[in-house]
């Protein structure tokens, strides 16, 4: 019987969904196999730990009362900073934190730093890998570098903006503008003309120091994930069906797209030629391996309207959305793969990595 940890919440955007995605899991991990203690992190940064572990169906019960006064506003229950914490995880000897933590924080590489100096095993990427892969500036070099294809764009700094938006203003329209570091299309704005790209720009710096002016390409949105599955002394690395994204509403898939029900249709496997998802699974396999990713990752990209169709790599997320109608779970259950049996693997990867590893 191994002791988990969930980790959801933390200071950052996307909070929510985070907790979304934590809550999830805490419901559909085998209790069976682990004895599970709920997380959240609140926005400023403190622990509030379930003072219940679950360890049969029963006990999940606890939930609803738990997450309840966790997220409430008027949050009454105790908390502990994080050193606290960490101290009562190795009091506690905890074979694995379960990382649902998205965003700032949880997914840039500082929780997964703060886990390795406690010899704490985590699940999904290390230290490195999750810093690279959240700064988008960083990991389309990475891309690049690995012979993938990206988007055009220009990168804007407070201290480069009047050269960057000048030269941002020759990209064709329209354009999207991102915060260099974020997900969830949190401050993510699709301009259409040059008199637009101040605001817009403006809008991503409330979320971030650095922003992202990237030609839009025309074609299909797809999302393809990667696992990385122990075997017996062994680790195997294989490629989900992917996923095509068409919003019923939105221009893009932005917030709205992705959270709301009937906002999106999501299409698992994607209906686009056998040629061009065996192109995407090589795509995703090939930036997971770039950033060093393990355990799980997930990529997003656009099939181009026209031939040779390519994908062109937007990002990867090193920690996707864990909720019920997230993308990583739709492909999980497309090749047969049950959700909790999925957040299994992530716990068996994590314990298997920090056994085996050079310390």
């Amino acid at each position: 019987m191994k002791k988990i940890w969930v980790l959801c919440g933390g200071p950052s955007t996307e909070f929510e969904v985070s907790v979304n995605s934590g809550r999830v899991i805490c419901e559909e991990i085998d209790l069976k196999k682990n004895r599970v203690r709920p997380v959240v992190i609140t926005r400023l940064g403190r622990w509030i730990i379930g003072g219940r572990e679950l360890a049969s169906e029963a006990d999940r019960t606890y939930l609803d009362a738990y997450f309840e006064r966790a997220t409430s506003p008027n949050m009454t229950v105790s908390s502990a900073n994080i050193s606290a914490a960490l101290k009562q995880m190795t009091t506690e000897h905890v074979d694995c934190a379960v990382l649902a933590l998205h965003g700032q924080y949880g997914e840039d590489g500082r929780m997964q730093g703060f886990l390795e100096m406690a010899g704490i095993p985590y699940t999904g990427a290390r230290c490195l890998s999750s810093a690279l892969a959240f700064n988008k500036i960083l990991s389309l070099d990475v891309f690049r570098r690995a012979g993938l294809t990206t988007p055009k764009g220009v990168h804007i700094t407070k201290t480069n903006r009047k050269a960057a938006v000048a030269a941002a203003k020759e990209l064709a329209y329209p354009v999207f503008v991102k915060p260099v570091c974020g997900g969830s299309s949190v401050g993510l704005t699709l301009v259409h003309k040059a008199s637009e790209l101040n605001a817009a720009i403006d809008a991503a710096l409330t979320t971030d120091e650095e922003a992202l002016v990237e030609s839009r390409v025309d074609g299909v949105e797809v999302s393809c994930g990667v696992l990385d599955v122990v075997k017996g002394d062994k680790v195997e690395t294989i490629t989900l069906p992917p996923t095509e994204i068409r919003p019923m509403e939105a221009e893009f898939f932005d917030y709205t797209a992705k959270y709301v029900a009937g906002k999106s249709k999501e299409i698992t496997p994607a209906d686009l030629p056998k040629k061009v998802l065996a192109a995407i699974q090589e795509c995703a396999l090939n930036a997971h391996r770039a950033l060093g990713c393990e355990g799980v990752s997930r990529t997003d990209m656009i099939i181009p309207s026209k031939e040779p169709r390519t994908p062109v790599v937007l990002e990867t997320n090193t920690l996707p959305g864990m909720t019920r109608t997230s993308l990583l779970p739709q492909q999980c259950a497309a090749t047969g793969i049950k959700f909790g049996e999925f957040v299994q693997g992530m716990i068996d990867h994590a314990i298997h990595r920090h056994k085996t590893r050079r310390h």
